[in-house]
């Protein structure tokens, strides 16, 4: 796939609001399905499809730690990408629903873990 056709893609799967979310949780640490549907308040199937884009885009990894899957951040190769990405993610850090994410997390990790061991932090 050409640079110019890979970079739309990556565009179209960036313009959704959940995925974005995703992403600026992902920027902290690691985090399972189960994590981030209790923090977006989202079903597991909505965010396993947006998790699947993520993935099929190059964004996101994943890793596999007994019956939990974890998510994280990937670096894309292209230096191009990993610019707009970052330049997204922190871009969008300021924005309320962002920063409400973001102390959710906060919450939930002060709080006992609910689900699985806790991912490890970035």
């Amino acid at each position: 796939m050409d640079i110019l056709r890979r970079t739309r893609r990556l565009l179209k799967t960036l313009g959704e609001d959940n995925r974005l979310r995703i992403l600026n949780l992902l920027r902290k640490r690691d985090m399972n399905v189960a994590e981030l549907c209790e923090i977006l308040g989202s079903t597991q199937s909505n965010i396993s499809r947006h998790l699947a884009r993520l993935r099929l885009v190059g964004i996101v990894l994943d890793r596999r730690d007994g019956q939990f899957i974890y998510y994280r951040l990937s670096t894309p190769s292209n230096k191009f990408h990993r610019h707009l990405i970052d330049s997204v993610i922190t871009g969008l850090s300021e924005l309320g629903a962002f920063e409400a994410d973001m102390a959710a997390l906060e919450r939930r990790d002060t709080a006992a873990p609910r689900y699985g061991s806790p991912a490890r932090t970035k």
